[in-house]
């Protein structure tokens, strides 16, 4: 059939399968609001056991979730009318004659059940032929097993507004103009979809169902959230029976970066993911012990940190930036499990234990301490013990006791220990360790001392149940320290995609945790390098490579202007320079100017709005929720992540430490297309540091 006939026949499919559920919907919605109907005006009359009331409700639950079924099958039909596909693939299937025609698009359409679909999922088995394979010989795991053949045909689509643009035959995997159309486009306020250009070493990551972990170490610009969110797409469509949205989880790095990614997979045709920092959690499990710092603090401190040590016996409150990295390390961790061993013989001091008829010896609760409840964490041990008594005394009473009752035996219970305070235990490790104490009076808690804390928390308590994780998304994997990821290991024991960068730390130095991972997940962490990167032009790319030495980075090869530095002799003229540059790139989406610093931040953003008072600039701080499309100002380790048209960088004779060489790195992998630098040129500075 010719294609043009093809794309016809798929659109008048697509119109009557949205007519009908259109249909379906109206007639839900009309019983819904006939059973609300029949529920006013006859519930009085109801049976006295219920039976007909929860028959109504049932029913009326079962017709509301139908409604939401059937809008987001709407919506997703609607969706595939601008493009139903996108790709083609005929395989002929071994000791067959005739090759089978596949079209690949974002989601399945087939007139029925048993009809052979006009278009395949994406996430389709046979889909991953496209993905995979030249023309020649191929295979896919099918449900059967491995089915093979031969690819005589591939072709590409470019459809929109439901014409064909026009189509590409190719013997090669996803077609360099296809792939470098995609490339060449203008950054939007979205992480979008890589469906159409998906490349085979994405592919075999998405499709990976065979490890339960799986660490994903990427170069800058190669990918790796949106193959994660890919991931998460596809297995949610193979796993619908076991896995829903509402059990995946993605630390993420900030609120910024959860809105950019939160488009991806509602077009992929999947209900959002939760997400939240890493930091968040923390904070709420700590919140009874004060306010904390946050990562972001923290890196303020560094940023601004003198490189003598008197300055950090000066200021109490930036402690030496060694002992902060000390304490997220195994080391600082293996310290403290001393500490908690200690606590198995000084916390406690053991009585007996009498309440009403109730009655336990001193010998008899320390041998359920110490032997039948030794796994349990040494805090909960007595909440256990009192779970025990009340237990044996409803047996004796036949009858369950009151709630005030089982408190004061609780209390009682929990009065044997010295303190049950997270805090004084903590500061009682500090002070036994020879180093600084919190100061509780101000409720404020160091950064530093944040994931000690909680560690600590998690060793002497049993954790609160919380919602069911089924799998764990961890992103930016470079930025979590060892300890960090001990905790993680303790709280989630679900499947994890672990994705980041060693190259783009937040830190003076590289942190390479595939080093460490499988020494605390264990063998079944399965590590995948993405070695290309298919963000910036080769220009960006060349010169992002060249701040901290990166080598064996494959880039496609897509050129552009070459990053420039300007000089300017007063802030004022630099400033001026860039609301001139920022004019001239009318055709850019998006524009960040980023910054070393939130101070600078601040102050690019009053200049740039003085310079440009036509143009609406926004400051993006910590406690942004959103991000959209326009001239945006943020401190560097905000846009870790996201991507730009164009990227300015002011200040530049101020990037002067390890730590400043690296917040220029990720500024510069930020940009797809131009990238420019600005700084105040004086004797004892300048670009010349590095």
């Amino acid at each position: 059939m010719h294609e043009e006939a093809y794309l016809t026949l798929v659109l008048d499919a697509l119109h009557e399968k949205i007519a009908e559920i259109n249909g379906k919907m109206e007639g839900n919605q009309k019983d819904i609001a006939n059973m609300h109907d029949y529920f006013w005006e006859n519930y009085t009359e109801f049976d006295e056991y219920g039976y007909e009331l929860y028959d109504n409700n049932t029913a009326l639950k079962t017709r509301i979730k139908e409604q939401g079924e059937y809008t987001k099958e709407l919506l997703r039909y609607e969706k595939m009318l601008d493009s139903p596909y996108f790709g083609r693939v005929d395989f002929c299937y071994e000791d067959e004659d005739e090759p089978e025609t596949y079209y690949i698009g974002i989601a399945n359409l087939a007139k029925g059940r048993a009809a052979n679909p006009y278009v395949f999922d994406w996430r389709a088995p046979v889909s991953s032929l496209f993905y995979d394979y030249d023309k020649g010989a191929a295979q896919f795991e099918a449900p059967a097993g491995i089915l093979t053949g031969e690819i005589t045909r591939k072709k590409q689509y470019k459809i929109k507004n439901g014409k064909l643009v026009y189509v590409l035959e190719n013997d090669i995997n996803i077609d360099d103009e296809i792939l470098q159309q995609a490339l060449s486009e203008h950054a939007d306020a979205s992480l979008k979809s890589i469906v159409t250009t998906i490349q085979k070493e994405q592919n075999s990551i998405i499709r990976d169902t065979k490890h339960r972990i799986l660490a994903v170490q990427g170069c800058a610009g190669s990918g790796k959230t949106s193959v994660a969110l890919h991931r998460i797409a596809y297995l949610l469509y193979h796993n619908r029976k076991n896995l829903n949205a509402a059990q995946v989880l993605i630390l993420s790095p900030n609120s910024i970066f959860a809105d950019y990614i939160s488009r991806i997979l509602p077009e992929l045709g999947e209900e959002n993911i939760c997400e939240m920092t890493f930091d968040d959690f923390a904070y709420r499990e700590l919140r009874a012990y004060g306010e904390a710092e946050d990562r972001y603090d923290e890196m303020e401190k560094l940023l601004h940190a003198k490189e003598t040590k008197d300055y950090f016996i000066e200021n109490s409150l930036i402690p030496s930036t060694d002992e902060a990295a000390y304490k997220q390390t195994k080391d600082y961790m293996e310290e403290l499990n001393g500490f908690i061993l200690s606590l198995e013989w000084e916390l406690v001091e053991f009585r007996d234990f009498h309440y009403k008829k109730m009655a336990i010896t001193e010998t008899q609760i320390a041998d359920l301490f110490y032997e039948k409840l030794a796994d349990v964490p040494i805090l909960s041990r007595m909440e256990k013990i009192g779970e025990y008594l009340i237990d044996a005394e409803e047996t004796l009473r036949n009858k369950n006791m009151e709630d005030d009752e089982k408190q004061e035996i609780f209390d009682r219970l929990n009065r044997m220990y010295e303190t049950r305070n997270l805090l004084d235990l903590y500061n009682r490790f500090l002070e036994e360790s020879g180093r600084e104490m919190l100061q509780v009076t101000e409720n404020f808690l160091r950064y530093e001392d944040v994931y000690p804390l909680l560690y600590l928390k998690y060793a002497i308590l049993e954790p609160p149940k919380r919602r069911e994780v089924k799998h764990l998304v961890i992103d930016e994997m470079q930025d979590y320290s060892y300890l960090q990821y001990v905790l993680l290991e303790k709280m989630f024991h679900c499947p994890m995609t672990i994705l980041g960068d060693k190259v783009q730390t937040m830190a003076d130095t590289k942190q390479d945790v595939l080093s460490f991972l499988p020494k605390i997940f264990g063998k079944e962490v399965h590590c995948v390098y993405l070695n290309k990167s298919y963000r910036s032009t080769s220009e960006i790319t060349a010169f992002a490579n060249q701040l901290v030495q990166e080598t064996g980075v494959e880039t496609v090869e897509r050129h552009g202007e070459v990053p420039q530095t300007t000089n300017c002799d007063t802030l004022d003229v630099m400033y001026q320079k860039m609301a001139a540059d920022i004019v001239q790139e009318r055709d850019a989406d998006t524009i960040a100017i980023l910054c070393l610093d939130a101070k600078s931040a601040q102050s690019a953003a009053k200049h740039l709005q003085q310079e440009l008072p036509q143009q609406k600039i926004s400051l993006l701080t910590k406690d942004s929720m959103k991000f959209q499309k326009g001239i945006s100002v943020m401190p560097f380790y905000l846009a870790k992540g996201l991507e730009f048209d164009t990227v300015l960088v002011p200040d530049l004779q101020n990037y002067t430490t390890p730590l400043h060489k690296q917040a220029l790195y990720i500024n510069a992998t930020r940009a797809l297309h131009v990238l420019r630098l600005y700084q105040v040129t004086k004797e004892e500075n300048g670009y010349d540091n590095f």
